[in-house]
């Protein structure tokens, strides 16, 4: 009976001291589909999500420091990511000139057909290829295959704004505009 009370213990503890899992604890519990705004004093550390564009050319959201960061994760084959990529395409060009960069995160796709689908709706930010999905499971907050979700990263590169699903079209500019107004 001790060895059992020791071991449910020493579990509980490990629990505790992992938080359930890697997310923070101002992200946890919060895995549902929709929009989180994380309190100003209360950003998220994010992991340097770094690699290789569609086109071959590096790509590094620590780089971007001193930008607001609009990091989408999405795959060519999504039918949500389809119907929001026209809303991140116009919202990119609009926030151009006020320090805001967008970046994708392809995830688990055939090149050619992320290539095809970056062509047909005019993305013109660069995405990293994430074909294994890694990247994507080291997003604080995000469920490890949540696509399309959306991260907005302060100027520090902390994460402000979290959404899992697409981009919600009526309010996306403003929750990008809040980030940049802080």
């Amino acid at each position: 009976m001790k060895a059992h009370r020791a071991l449910v213990t020493t579990a509980a503890a490990f629990l505790l001291l992992t938080g359930c899992g890697r997310d923070p604890a101002v992200l946890q519990g919060s895995d549902q589909v929709g929009v989180t705004v994380i309190p100003a004093g209360e950003h998220v550390e994010m992991p340097p999500i770094a690699g290789t564009s569609l086109d071959g050319s590096p790509v590094s959201v620590p780089e971007l420091a001193g930008k607001v960061v609009v990091l989408n994760s999405w795959a060519s084959w999504c039918g949500p990511c389809k119907e929001e990529t026209p809303t991140l395409v116009t919202s990119s060009k609009k926030f151009a000139d006020q320090g805001v960069a967008f970046v994708g995160l392809d995830v688990t796709d055939e090149t050619a057909a992320a290539q095809d689908f970056v062509a047909k709706f005019g993305v013109e930010y660069p995405s990293i290829v994430d074909s294994d999905g890694k990247l994507l499971a080291t997003l604080p907050g995000v469920p490890p295959q949540a696509l399309p979700n959306t991260l907005i990263l302060d100027r520090q590169g902390k994460l402000a704004v979290r959404i899992i699903g697409a981009v919600p079209t009526g309010t996306f500019d403003s929750l990008v505009q809040s980030v940049i107004d802080e």
